[in-house]
């Protein structure tokens, strides 16, 4: 049996200040954590920012910001919840950070080479406030239901795809 144990979170989109939801899926990855380290695992535990999406884009345009410069500041805040919260995560990786981009780069030259990313046209219904495609049936007279008050935009573009399909039968 490994004496090793990994736990990670969510990556948050830094639009906003922190809030209950993450604190509290934060805490009780910290509180796993710690039972881990207790039993004598060597834990990797992993938090940090997602600084890619539209509506962080759109947030800082509207205040006048260097989008880079705006997730500075809210990175900043995320990452101050070690301190108040008590926590002992070992790594906080922002998706902007040059080793991230660096890793994600290898990877997709792997996947690439592989076979398994593929580009193609494609249409959707997409949520800006969930960051989501969305279909009909998910829709309420034509808006997400969690975001009422913001229109659905309709993307049409070319886009690269990893061949998930592949893993379809291992993965199961």
């Amino acid at each position: 049996m490994s004496n090793k144990f990994y736990i990670t979170t969510t990556l948050p989109y830094v639009n906003s200040d922190p809030h209950i939801g993450f604190a509290l899926e934060i805490i009780q990855a910290d509180a796993i954590a710690r039972w881990q380290r207790l039993i004598g695992k060597e834990v990797l535990f992993n938090t940090g920012t997602d600084e890619h999406g539209l509506k962080i884009y759109r947030k800082s345009q509207e205040l006048g910001q260097d989008p880079k410069e705006y997730c500075d500041f809210y990175a900043a805040k995320f990452d101050r919840l070690k301190e108040t919260l008590n926590l002992t995560y070992t790594h906080f990786i922002r998706t902007t950070d040059e080793h991230h981009k660096a890793a994600a780069q290898e990877l997709w030259r792997r996947c690439l080479a592989a076979g398994d990313i593929y580009k193609k046209n494609y249409q959707v219904k997409y949520c800006v406030g969930c960051e989501l495609e969305k279909t009909d049936s998910e829709l309420v007279d034509g808006k997400c239901p969690i975001h009422p008050n913001m229109e659905i935009e309709l993307i049409d573009e070319e886009n690269y795809f990893f061949r998930f399909s592949r893993f379809h039968e291992p993965l199961l």
